[in-house]
């Protein structure tokens, strides 16, 4: 039993029940979060005082907040270890989520998510580099690639979840949020008392030059797709389809790039990423530019599978590029440095995508999101043209 689990895990037995609870802790995290605001609070932030844009901008600044605090929070994961950063980031949500319903004070709403979204700032870039050196060697891009699947589910299990107790009864929803952060406050404890650290740096460099290289694709692949991502179901709405077929389109994309996984992980770890980073963004860039011009179903089926076939070749490449290029020590701090770049991406990319669409028309982000894909495809031919990249700083 023992060896076949180590033939289908990309980790080594050794640590995977560290990687497990850490998995398991942040995706706990992701889901109280969303499902707090875009749940709990978008439906029942009424009755406690705050109006939507109180709220939205709350949701703003504990995001915004988590982003720019990451490359801080990755150093400190490697400095105090995954435990008490997992500890203090389910600690501090428990007392936001004890004190909001008596803030009332929009200020004092605002401080709290900053501090919150801080508090959270250490755990996913320090999951995603202990994920790889957890990995059994030549599996790493796979290991985080299988990180993020199964961390991503929890955010939208969160808004629904949560947003339909609210409904039903406001005070069980919020007890469940926060017996979710006990829940990862045990995690965090059983993790200080049997640690499992993210190894610390052997030395204090930083690796600017090849980090570089990641804050073009790190950046455009959050901001083109937030250029239109915010209102996507009404633009599908506009071309005339259901739920239904955009739920069919939703779900063989999906499909298509999570079967094609099993391949594209195997090749990006064992052979090299270059080609599928490549190939994944031009897809990807086609599909946004086929959106854009506003096709019939067939069509719209086609450009379901091109965007499938471009994300299940972007998502692994992008991974087993960043774990051979960012060296080991302060993986996690360069890791939380991209993703303070994604964080900058995903949350400009509404604003702008929203000028574009009121002054030039509602498709153009998708052809603005998809030209920028195409760039990206072209950067990378050339900024990973020649050999040095696949070596050891």
């Amino acid at each position: 039993m023992r060896l076949k689990l180590q033939r289908l895990s990309p980790w080594r037995l050794k640590g995977l029940s560290a990687v497990a609870r850490l998995i398991l802790a942040w995706g706990l995290l992701e889901g109280v979060r969303n499902g707090f605001y875009a749940g709990y609070l978008a439906i029942h932030g009424g009755s406690l005082g705050f109006t939507l844009a109180v709220i939205g901008t709350a949701w703003s600044i504990h995001l915004l907040s988590d982003s720019f605090s990451k490359s801080l929070g990755g150093y400190l994961s490697q400095k105090l270890g995954m435990g008490i950063v997992t500890l203090v980031g389910g600690a501090v949500g428990l007392l936001a989520l004890l004190t909001v319903p008596y803030a009332q004070s929009p200020v004092l709403l605002f401080s709290l998510s900053l501090v919150w979204g801080v508090s959270l700032s250490a755990i996913f870039p320090g999951l995603l580099t202990l994920s790889s050196q957890v990995a059994v060697q030549g599996r790493e891009g796979r290991a985080v690639t299988l990180t993020n699947m199964l961390t991503a589910p929890w955010t939208g299990i969160g808004v629904l979840g949560i947003g339909f107790l609210t409904k039903v009864n406001p005070g069980l929803a919020l007890n469940i949020l926060e017996w979710i952060q006990i829940a990862v406050i045990l995690i965090g404890l059983s993790l200080i008392f049997r640690p499992e650290r993210v190894r610390p740096p052997r030395q204090e460099l930083y690796p600017w030059r090849r980090l570089l290289l990641f804050i073009p694709a790190a950046f455009g692949q959050t901001f083109a797709p937030a250029l239109f991502s915010f209102y996507i179901l009404k633009y599908a709405q506009g071309l005339g389809l259901s739920m239904f077929w955009i739920t069919v389109l939703i779900v063989l994309g999906g499909v298509i790039s999570t079967v094609l996984l099993i391949w594209t992980g195997r090749h990006a770890d064992r052979n090299s990423p270059r080609e599928l980073l490549i190939v994944g963004l031009l897809f990807i860039g086609l599909a946004m530019i086929g959106l854009g011009l506003k096709p019939e179903l067939p069509v719209l089926l086609l450009l379901a599978v091109v965007g499938g076939v471009g994300f299940g070749c972007f998502g692994p490449a992008w991974n087993a590029l960043v774990v051979r290029l960012l060296p080991e020590n302060n993986r996690a701090a360069a890791w939380g440095t991209l993703m303070t770049v994604e964080g900058l991406g995903h949350a400009t990319g509404p604003a702008v995508g929203g000028v574009l669409a009121a002054a030039i028309a509602n498709n153009a982000p998708f052809f603005a999101g998809g030209a920028i894909m195409l760039l990206l495809s072209v950067f990378y031919v050339v900024a990973l043209w020649r050999p040095w990249w696949t070596s050891q700083p």
